[in-house]
């Protein structure tokens, strides 16, 4: 209204300049009331055409590619009685480090005195198997040699004993049947002389008694051949027989049972050896974990004491005094012919960070000076030991090898490495904060006629400060460095807009509230949603970016807010790369 005012007494007595003022004065307003405010107080930034150099700045420490890395090889916990003094350059074969002995020592001593033991105990095994042997071979060949005398007395038996006796028994009735016969002959004789008178009575009748005594003994003879054949020779054949069945199974179980003692004395001979062997190695372990107590320097170079890298860890420092568990890192000594710097790079930027990447690094001991250097590895999971402090940090490891040639610098030094991404050419680009997301689309508010107004826009690559435009602007559009906030601005994350439809699973209909009751706390008195106020969407930028809860933000925070107003990041393409 000052201005129309202005207008109208400037051209007052000038009737057409007059009737001209009018009509801009009525546009004026026009515009003031269609832009709602005036901008004055607005900053704008001037969209221009330049090369543009895509680059990471990243601080980190300086550290040699190869290092040896001395560790503890000594069993359970031990302790550091001697460590050389941190800096001290050794040369290969120098006593750095040194562990408390003592009690390796004394187990040593117990261990050999169990291991002699057990020495003695196989060679005692051992003699006693052989022993067993022997005897079990003895056994068995006297259950063989009685198996084949058995086997020998019934082949005899049947082969000759059995025929001869019968033979014998045989032979001796045909003798007494020829005895009888003459006998007989004789007393048939003498009885016809003595019928004649030429022969006695007592003659006949001794005659007669010898007949008879033949007689008797021919039965006797016939009674011994039977009884011989149909018994005599029947029980010997089944008692040989029998005493060759015993001794095979004799033989067997002499067999089997020097086998079992054999087996069992192989079985105490083994278990000793195996004794001998678990104790023998447990010696030479002993005797070997001695040694490592005594720590010496596997190259030359500069003694630097290990630590962990994270707060978090349990393990003592390296000191005189310090208990060490086994694998615990003690001492590392670097190869400084050749260093490196390690960075943290943040999730939003290592998408564009790769291996051979030209880099350039300042030490903060010489700050003057800036050394080139190359990308060399990209962690492919984020560092867990980031996420400690701030579980929604996520930076990854990447390592920058310093190409020049550095002067005499010690590992640990503070450096500073800015990663070429890329360097386009002409394009134009404005600052990073002046993009803003709006119903989906990333914007850029531009300065108009009528006031500001949001033009989509196409973004490229970004660097902490300006950002590429590949389309909706043109070299000499002003755009707004703070864009308006308002409700179509998704401040609180989501994805989706209000008014997008979507297919969800039917429920049942929610119970509607009674006449005269509340409305849910969502909704106003018309039941509607609530409108989002300044300070409803100060909170909401806050709560969702303020990830410490400190109340302000952080150049990491920040950071953050800045990529999810370009549209996260996720846009900007891999070009030029």
């Amino acid at each position: 209204m000052k201005l129309f005012k202005l207008l109208l007494s400037t051209f007052r007595g000038h009737p057409k300049l007059s009737g001209i003022a009018l009509v801009l004065a009525v546009l004026l307003c026009v515009m003031l009331l269609r832009g709602g405010t005036t901008d004055d107080t607005a900053v704008y930034h001037e969209a221009k055409r330049s090369n543009f150099l895509v680059s990471i700045v990243e601080g980190g420490n300086l550290e040699a590619v190869n290092e040896v890395v001395v560790r503890n090889q000594v069993d359970g916990d031990s302790r550091v009685i001697f460590i050389i003094p941190e800096g001290t350059y050794v040369k290969e074969g120098d006593l750095i480090v040194e562990l408390d002995a003592a009690e390796a020592e004394e187990e040593l001593k117990d261990q050999q005195i169990t291991y002699e033991t057990s020495s003695a105990a196989f060679v005692t095994a051992d003699n006693d198997l052989e022993i067993m042997k022997s005897t079990v071979d003895s056994e068995t060949r006297a259950a063989e040699l009685a198996e084949t005398f058995a086997r020998m007395d019934l082949e005899k038996f049947d082969e000759l004993d059995r025929d001869q006796q019968l033979r014998t028994a045989e032979l001796d009735i045909g003798t007494t049947e020829q005895a009888l016969a003459l006998d007989k002959d004789t007393f048939n004789w003498t009885q016809k002389l003595a019928e004649k008178g030429f022969e006695t009575t007592a003659k006949v009748d001794s005659d007669s008694l010898k007949v008879r005594e033949s007689e008797n003994e021919l039965e006797g003879k016939r009674s011994t051949h039977k009884m011989l054949k149909e018994y005599e020779l029947v029980k010997a054949e089944a008692e040989f027989k029998s005493l060759l069945q015993e001794a095979g199974r004799e033989l067997e179980r002499v067999i089997k049972q020097g086998e079992s003692k054999i087996a069992q004395a192989q079985a105490d001979k083994n278990s000793a050896e195996a004794t001998l062997k678990l104790n023998e190695e447990k010696l030479s372990n002993m005797k070997e974990q001695l040694t490592h107590t005594k720590v010496y320097a596997p190259q030359d170079g500069l003694a630097v004491y290990a630590m962990s890298n994270s707060r978090y860890s349990s393990e003592s420092m390296i000191e005189e005094g310090a208990q060490v568990r086994k694998r615990q890192e003690l001492i590392k000594i670097p190869d400084t012919s050749k260093m490196q710097v390690s960075l943290k790079v943040h999730e939003s930027h290592v998408g564009n960070v790769r291996a051979g990447l030209p880099a350039f690094v300042v030490l903060d001991s010489l700050p003057d000076e800036r050394f080139r250097g190359e990308v060399t590895k990209v962690a492919i999971l984020p560092d867990a030991q980031s996420r400690w402090g701030n579980p929604n940090l996520k930076v990854y490891t990447t390592e920058v090898v310093i190409t020049d040639p550095l002067p005499d610098v010690k590992p640990g030094v503070s450096a500073r490495a800015e990663i070429v991404v890329a360097n386009l050419q002409d394009v134009i680009t404005v600052p990073i904060q002046a993009v803003t997301t709006l119903k989906g689309q990333q914007v850029c508010y531009a300065k108009r006629l009528g006031g500001p107004e949001p033009v989509p826009v196409e973004i490229g690559m970004f660097n902490s400060s300006y950002i590429e435009i590949k389309s909706g602007l043109k070299e000499g559009d002003r755009i707004m460095l703070a864009p308006p906030v308002s409700e179509e601005v998704a401040l609180d994350g989501g994805v989706l807009e209000e008014t997008e439809g979507l297919d969800l699973p039917k429920e049942a209909p929610a119970e509607q509230p009674k006449q005269g009751g509340k409305s849910p706390s969502n909704a106003g008195e018309d039941g509607g949603k609530r409108p989002r106020g300044g300070g409803d969407q100060r909170a909401k930028m806050m709560k969702r970016f303020d990830t410490d809860g400190d109340g302000t933000l952080s150049d990491s925070e920040k950071e953050a807010m800045k990529k999810a107003f370009s549209g996260g990041g996720g846009g900007s393409p891999r070009g030029g790369q």
